[in-house]
C-alpha cells in the first residue's frame, strides 16, 4: 500500500511537472512540425501523399480479393479510415522512441523538463494527422459518408491512441539512450501489428477464438473507433469491455513507462555526453 501511494504521488508530481511546462511544450511541438513540414515544402507533401498513396496502393491490389471490409461501406473508405490511424500510431512510434536523443542538446540544462520530449514528438505528428484526417474525411463525402454526431467520438479515439503512445514512449524514448536497438524492435513490433489488425480485412469472418485474440491488440480497440465514429453511427459505449481492457493495457504502460524514466533520468546526460 506503501508503495502504491508513493507511485502515484510520483506520478502526480510527473504530471504537474509537464502541465506547468505546456507552454515549452506546446512551442517545442510547432517548431518540431515547423522543421519537418513547413520550411520544407516537399516534406509537407510527400508526407501527406505518402499514406495516401500507400491506401491506393492496396485498394488496387486488394480490392479485388477483399472487396469491401464491410457491405455497409465502399472498400476505399473502409482502408482509408482504417490505414490513417496506423500510419500516424507507426511514424509516431518509430519517432517518439528516438524523440529524447534527437535533443540530446537540452538535457543538460538543468531547468528543463526532458519528460515532455515525448508528448513534443506526438504533438507534432498530431498536426499531420489532423491534415490528412482532413483529406479523409473529404473522401468519406465524395463517397456519400455524410457528418453526424458520431463523428465527434474521433476525437475521444484521438485521444486515446496519443495516450498509448506517450505511456509507450516514456518507456521506449528512455531505454533507446542505453540500447539502440530497441528502435529495431519498435520497428518489427509495428510491422506486425499492421498484419494483426483488421485494416484491410474484416475480423467478423474469423472464429470466435481467433476474434478474441486478435482484439488483445490495442490498436484494434482505435481502428475499430474510428470506423465506428466515421462510418457506422456506433458509440464508444457500445463496447466496453474493450474501452475497459484499452485503458488498462495504457495503464500497465503508463506505469512501466514512468517508473523506466524516473529511474533512469538521473543517467541521460552521462549517455549522450
Amino acid at each position: 500500500m506503501r508503495l502504491i501511494t508513493q507511485f502515484f504521488r510520483e506520478a502526480f508530481d510527473f504530471f504537474l511537472q509537464i502541465y506547468t511546462n505546456r507552454n515549452t511544450l506546446r512551442t517545442l511541438s510547432w517548431r518540431q512540425f515547423e522543421k519537418l513540414y513547413i520550411r520544407n515544402f516537399f516534406g509537407l507533401l510527400w508526407a501527406i501523399l505518402d499514406p495516401l498513396a500507400f491506401v491506393v496502393i492496396l485498394y488496387f491490389v486488394l480490392g479485388a480479393r477483399f472487396g469491401g471490409g464491410n457491405d455497409e461501406v465502399p472498400f476505399i473508405v473502409y482502408l482509408l479510415t482504417g490505414y490513417i490511424v496506423f500510419d500516424f500510431f507507426s511514424s509516431t512510434m518509430g519517432a517518439v522512441t528516438t524523440s529524447i536523443m534527437d535533443h540530446a542538446f537540452l538535457l543538460k540544462k538543468v531547468s528543463f523538463r526532458v519528460a515532455i520530449l515525448p508528448i513534443v514528438t506526438v504533438v507534432s505528428n498530431l498536426i499531420m494527422h489532423s491534415i490528412v484526417l482532413g483529406i479523409c474525411i473529404i473522401v468519406l463525402l465524395f463517397n456519400g459518408v455524410y457528418p453526424d454526431f458520431f463523428w465527434i467520438q474521433t476525437l475521444y479515439y484521438l485521444f486515446a491512441v496519443m495516450v498509448l503512445m506517450v505511456s509507450a514512449g516514456w518507456l521506449t524514448s528512455s531505454i533507446y539512450l542505453f540500447f539502440p536497438d530497441i528502435r529495431n524492435v519498435v520497428s518489427i513490433i509495428t510491422r506486425l501489428m499492421f498484419f494483426l489488425t483488421p485494416i484491410f480485412w474484416n475480423i467478423n469472418g474469423l472464429l470466435p477464438r481467433d476474434q478474441f485474440i486478435l482484439k488483445l491488440n490495442p490498436l484494434y480497440y482505435i481502428i475499430n473507433g474510428y470506423r465506428d465514429s466515421l462510418l457506422y453511427k456506433t458509440g464508444f459505449w457500445d463496447h466496453p469491455a474493450l474501452m475497459l481492457y484499452f485503458w488498462a493495457v495504457c495503464l500497465v504502460f503508463l506505469i512501466i513507462g514512468i517508473t523506466v524514466f524516473k529511474k533512469l533520468r538521473p543517467h541521460f546526460a552521462d549517455v549522450v555526453a
